[in-house]
């Protein structure tokens, strides 16, 4: 039975860039149905114009608020001084409008507009969550951008009542590039809803979803299709593993390289093998159909989509990286190979292909760690008795 809610609620505002599927997207779908309704009252506001997974908050009970604000380049300066400052007043005018107790931010564009709409509401308290270790787009050093970028946000989060970090390497880099004292920042780890991912059985309509066969053996790796994702190792890496015609790739998740990734799998002659998805809300049914998951990234926070394949109890192959060491163990519940290395994916996921009793072992060992650490649970208890 829900617990009935009280009068003095807390009134909780989560800003966000937009609502595309995404580790932060997620995390806020499963905080829609986790934070306890007795205590807490939860809204969504998101800034710009992709709705994706608004209908899977909304179906929580969290009402969704979307601006639908095209975010212009800061050359286009008027523009974007207007974007600016209208997302600002609309969060102030919100906050007041709802009672907001509690501002809390995901994402670049949220932490710049959320964090000042918070602050001139004066709002009780002030949070913002960074999700990835890669704190600033990838340009040049000089680039006055990255310049204005650290020097506004050491600004921002000064004005903050906490920073949290998803990882201990993501808590590293804030220290590094902006500054932020340690006593600021808070590592709450992203967690998820292990059981609902670790019941779900194998079903054979999702196979015909992910263009597969029932005699195909599924590789998969779930991610936007980002730089820092290493797809294209990935993808680069299939030639060697593909020894017959029925292994598959599936790449669940949409992105700025899905053109280019799509090209080189078509120029090293494995497209029929690669089936690119785009983004999907049935991760836990590709996930049964899977026999191994491959996260390739070059860089990563706590990745949910790593958390996802461990609470289906799939062995893994990922890159030896801060994010990805946190949370694996190499030769206990994963393979762990270097960055930016094909051969070696190739390697690694053709040893769990064939080596079945070594799989199952590394996938339950897999499974019990995200179950003892990285429940949802743990994580709303952890951000509650932030946000009072």
């Amino acid at each position: 039975m829900m617990p009935k809610a009280s009068d003095n609620r807390k009134t909780i505002l989560h800003i966000i860039d937009a609502l595309n599927v995404g580790g932060a997207q997620e995390l806020l779908v499963l905080l829609s149905e986790k934070t306890p309704v007795a205590d807490y009252r939860s809204m969504v506001c998101s800034i710009q114009p992709d709705r994706t997974v608004k209908g899977r908050i909304e179906s929580k009970g969290v009402p969704v608020f979307c601006l639908n604000r095209t975010r212009p380049s800061i050359y286009d300066f008027i523009n974007f001084i207007s974007y600016f400052c209208n997302n600002v007043k609309d969060i102030i005018s919100f906050c007041r409008k709802h009672g907001v107790n509690v501002v809390h931010c995901h994402l670049s564009d949220a932490e710049f507009t959320g964090i000042i709409g918070g602050w001139m509401y004066r709002a009780d308290r002030i949070i913002s969550t960074v999700h990835y270790p890669a704190l600033l787009p990838v340009r040049q050093s000089w680039d006055f951008r990255n310049c204005l970028r650290i020097a506004a946000t050491r600004i921002l989060y000064n004005l903050t009542d906490a920073v949290v970090a998803v990882s201990d390497d993501v808590a590293e880099k804030l220290k590094a590039v902006f500054r932020i004292p340690s006593s600021k920042i808070k590592i709450i780890v992203n967690g998820i809803d292990v059981e609902a991912i670790h019941n779900t059985l194998p079903k054979t309509e999702t196979l015909a979803s992910v263009f597969a066969m029932p005699h195909d053996r599924i590789v998969t790796s779930i991610g936007r299709l980002m730089p820092p994702k290493g797809h294209s190792y990935l993808i680069e890496a299939m030639p060697d593993v593909v020894c017959s015609g029925n292994l598959k790739l599936i790449l669940a998740g949409d992105g700025e390289l899905r053109e280019n990734l799509e090209e080189i799998s078509r120029n090293i002659g494995i497209k029929d093998n690669v089936a690119f998805l785009g983004s999907r809300n049935d991760v836990a049914d590709i996930l049964a159909i899977s026999e191994v998951f491959v996260l390739p990234s070059i860089s990563e926070g706590t990745s949910l989509a790593l958390l996802e394949a461990m609470a289906a109890a799939k062995p893994i192959v990922a890159t030896d990286i801060p994010g990805n060491t946190a949370i694996l163990k190499h030769g206990y519940n994963c393979l762990l190979v270097p960055p930016e290395n094909p051969a070696k994916l190739a390697e690694a996921i053709s040893l769990l292909l064939n080596s079945p009793e070594k799989a199952i072992e590394y996938g339950n060992n897999a499974y019990h760690d995200v179950k003892k650490n990285f429940s949802i649970d743990q994580t709303v208890k952890k951000l509650t008795a932030l946000w009072n």
